[in-house]
């Protein structure tokens, strides 16, 4: 999956441009606000489904009605998956040492365990299949969803190096609900910056490799390292 090809017509308008990002960008947010905190329960796990759904189907409807032209599906460039493996194996080894230098003497494992309860993956198969979601289709679909489709609107309106950090901050607001439902206030202001973070570096690897692949493998192994570590917390 490339840059988006310009329509036969001309490239959207700015007012397009905007609208997609102001129905894609806040719709997981809220969908978690809702799930989260505000309604637990059925009505805030629909919320939930309906902003993963907005998100997700807003660049397949954008590339239907505006951009008309057939939905760009591509194979790795060749050697990018090995920048992707490099990348991903750096990031995942930095996070293993701040969990274990900083994290683990500081983060309640009661506390994770009673919202992973509220959440329903707080036994160890539960977890196993919430991990492989979270690594096989998730980390693919935010690829696709933030770097490939975000960050080429953001990137429309306000340029390259805004649009990084405007796609990087987009990533990061709904992740930082998710660890405001698990973590005290210091540990949730660390993970958001590592949120934000990668969201630079995987928007920059898109942006150098014009593919979502060589970030997805990066992804996944950064989420493998994050999942170890909540197990580790959850069932040591």
């Amino acid at each position: 999956m490339g840059p988006p090809a310009p329509t036969p017509t001309g490239a959207p308008s700015s007012a397009a441009q905007l609208w997609a990002v102001l129905i894609a960008a806040p719709a997981p947010s809220l969908g978690l606000l809702a799930g989260l905190h505000l309604w637990p329960g059925p009505i805030g796990n629909a919320l939930y489904m309906t902003g993963k759904a907005t998100l997700y189907l807003t660049p397949l409807i954008w590339w239907k009605l505006v951009m008309r032209v057939p939905f760009p599906v591509a194979r790795p460039p060749r050697g990018s998956l090995r920048s992707g493996l490099l990348l991903g194996l750096a990031l995942a080894g930095l996070i293993v040492a701040v969990f274990v230098g900083y994290a683990l003497p500081r983060a309640d494992p009661e506390v994770l365990r009673a919202a992973a309860a509220r959440s329903g993956f707080d036994t160890p198969l539960r977890y196993a299949r919430f991990a492989v979601i979270l690594c096989g289709a998730n980390a693919l679909l935010e690829e696709y969803a933030f770097r490939w489709f975000l960050y080429e609107r953001c990137k429309a309106l306000v340029g390259r190096t805004l649009g990084v950090f405007l796609g990087a901050l987009i990533f990061t607001a709904h992740h930082v609900i998710v660890l405001a439902a698990y973590f005290e206030p210091p540990l949730v202001v660390l993970g958001s910056l590592g949120v934000f973070c990668g969201g630079v570096i995987w928007t920059w690897l898109y942006e150098r490799r014009g593919s979502v692949w060589p970030g997805y493998v990066s992804h996944v192994l950064v989420d493998v390292a994050l999942l170890g570590a909540g197990a580790w917390l959850l069932f040591r």
